[in-house]
């Protein structure tokens, strides 16, 4: 087949087709270079036509995919292409938590290259390919989402989200803000911002939750791509952990299985959500690609229990910071929300899930005060 025809182009992100790339090129918005050996391997095996023929016999696409994945990995050049796949991968998980804990502090290109031990030019054009945007594009909108979820889950005055988040002063926090929402701040803490969810679906709820002491966690955990477009993105991500983990589907007490949500429910769009899927391990297992290692921090939390679909998961989400968290003696803490799942998530079905939802918590010395 001609690499001209429209079935032979590269396609973006949506599937939309491209014809400045081929299929061998550009895949799902993904540049082929930058896929592991497995990943270009299947793509490849996908296309071929006509298997490799060795002593006058035609391969099955199974058997030459064997054949690839003996050969393959003894080669120098994949060798050397594995090692800076996972080097790259390790590098942009170290810049992305080393700015959620200095976002409060001045950052520029240099400081966070030289985070890395990457040249900057360098460190631009991986963290943009890799997160789909620009270094200083992705800071900003943290920041800003930052304050926005401060406005309308905490009662922080400007001056103390302007700390937080690395303005220099409530005017420039409220300037920044305007430009970018369209709004000033204290108009928007008087709106409900999460308005795709009714407000009166979630004041008919009541959830008790457990108030818990919860230890730090280890957990292996890999990237979900694309988890609001793709219906399959997540239980691809799980199928991949497990076979990485070598581990059973199915939860117990040695292997949680661990949902983290690197965004802030209710303010981030979600075509820049970020989420993880992670099974808590035990031992020394190390980052490998773009499966990392990281820490789910200790400390109190407030435990939700939860059974129902992903919009039930939002209507709770809305629920927890709308009507739970202003009427307890609590406030969010500095670290991420997770959610736990207590029946396999791996071939769950979309409709229903049971799981445990993981907020982080602190006593509120203004709250007790009032």
């Amino acid at each position: 087949m001609s690499l001209t025809a429209p079935e032979m182009f590269g396609s973006d992100r949506d599937g939309n087709p491209q014809a400045d790339y081929c299929c061998y090129c550009l895949r799902d918005g993904s540049f082929t270079q930058d896929m592991s050996m497995a990943e270009k391997m299947e793509h490849f095996i996908r296309f071929l036509d006509t298997m490799e023929k060795e002593e006058g016999c035609a391969l099955m696409k199974n058997e030459l995919a064997l054949r690839m994945r003996v050969r393959l990995p003894v080669l120098r050049r994949w060798q050397s292409h594995e090692i800076t796949h996972r080097k790259y991968f390790k590098a942009m998980n170290t810049a992305v938590k080393f700015i959620n804990e200095h976002l409060h502090e001045t950052m520029n290109l240099h400081r966070l290259a030289e985070t890395v031990h990457i040249s900057g030019f360098h460190f631009h054009r991986i963290f943009k390919a890799m997160l789909g945007e620009c270094p200083g594009r992705y800071i900003q909108r943290l920041r800003m989402e930052k304050a926005a979820f401060k406005l309308t889950a905490t009662n922080r005055t400007l001056m103390e989200i302007a700390e937080q988040t690395g303005y220099q002063s409530p005017q420039s926090l409220s300037k920044a803000f305007r430009k970018y929402y369209g709004i000033v701040p204290s108009e928007f803490r008087r709106l409900p911002q999460d308005a795709g969810v009714h407000v009166g679906r979630t004041e008919r709820m009541f959830v008790t939750p457990d108030i818990r002491e919860v230890e730090p966690k280890t957990v292996i955990s890999t990237c979900v791509t694309d988890p609001f477009r793709s219906p399959d993105a997540c239980r691809d991500a799980w199928q991949k952990l497990v076979r990485f983990m070598q581990v059973d589907d199915t939860p117990d007490a040695t292997y949680e299985y661990i949902c983290l949500t690197q965004h802030l429910s209710t303010v981030t769009k979600s075509e820049h959500c970020g989420l993880h899927v992670g099974i808590v391990c035990t031992g020394n297992r190390e980052s490998c690609g773009v499966f990392e290692r990281r820490t789910i921090a200790g400390g109190l939390y407030a435990v939700f229990p939860f059974r129902g679909t992903c919009e039930n998961m939002e209507m709770l989400y809305c629920y927890i910071y709308r009507n739970w968290l202003p009427n307890h003696p609590y406030e969010l803490r500095e670290v991420a929300s997770f959610e736990k799942f207590l029946h396999t998530p791996v071939g769950m079905n979309a409709d229903e899930f049971v799981a445990e939802v993981y907020i982080p918590i602190v006593l509120s010395e203004l709250k007790m005060e009032s």
